[in-house]
């Protein structure tokens, strides 16, 4: 017997076509408190709007804060509708009452995490998911190739999940650097502080510019390990080279 597509699946019908009216407001709602806040509170100044594409991409910045969500949701003027991110299936998919209060807020895509080397939840299934998430209404994903919230300034070595997601969905990454979300809402604090921020978008990657170098007699893995490497290490290096401006 054929096994169903993972598109069928009801517990993520959300994520592949038009949510329901009250995931929509409410997403709708938390974008427009976000933008009052980045107005009177923690004002925020974008630099580079001319670089979004015109197509779905991968948001990916350095990660200081609770609030970088927001704040890049903020700079491209999307509601929280309009992007989705990677989240462990077996901690926020496999309880309803989190799953249904998650969505609330963002779209969650399910990726699970390897055990011995092995994944219940095959990330061909996450892929799909992603590609269907950003089919719909040209919608986009929000990545942070740090893997966890770092210290300003000191950005650990980038991943490469970001550039092997955007290669295996042809869409572009869409880098930024977020500057002074750690000094308005710190690791250790629980309420934000009033403090101007900055979010500089810099000029996408695209896909094509990391395929001319391939060697003929690589394994199409290889292949896409090294495109994976070199999308990444250009990625990490427009970050840090925007950085230097501010953290030397």
């Amino acid at each position: 017997m054929e096994q169903a597509s993972v598109l069928e699946n009801p517990k993520y019908s959300y994520l592949v076509k038009k949510q329901p009216v009250f995931f929509r407001i409410w997403k709708k709602l938390f974008y427009l408190y976000s933008k009052f806040v980045f107005l009177w509170y923690t004002p925020l100044k974008v630099y580079g709007r001319e670089n979004i594409p015109d197509t779905s991409f991968i948001y990916s910045c350095n990660h200081n804060s609770h609030m970088d969500v927001a704040l890049l949701a903020a700079s491209v003027n999307k509601s929280f509708n309009y992007f989705g991110m990677l989240a462990a299936k077996d901690y926020w998919f496999d309880n309803w009452i989190k799953r249904f209060l998650v969505n609330i807020v963002m779209n969650l895509v399910p990726i699970d995490r390897k055990v011995e080397g092995v994944r219940d939840f095959p990330i061909e299934d996450t892929l799909t998911l992603c590609s269907a998430f950003m089919t719909f209404d040209n919608r986009n994903l929000i990545m942070f190739p740090e893997g966890t919230r770092g210290n300003p300034g000191v950005m650990r070595s980038f991943r490469k999940g970001t550039a092997m997601f955007a290669l295996r969905l042809n869409v572009p990454i869409l880098p930024a650097l977020i500057v002074g979300s750690h000094k308005a809402w710190p690791k250790d604090k629980i309420f934000m502080r009033p403090t101007r921020i900055q979010v500089h978008i810099l000029k996408p990657l695209y896909p094509d510019q990391f395929i001319n170098n391939d060697n003929k007699e690589d394994s199409s893995e290889e292949i896409l390990a090294k495109r994976a490497q070199s999308m990444t290490t250009e990625l990490e290096n427009q970050i840090r080279e925007k950085g230097k401006i501010f953290y030397g």
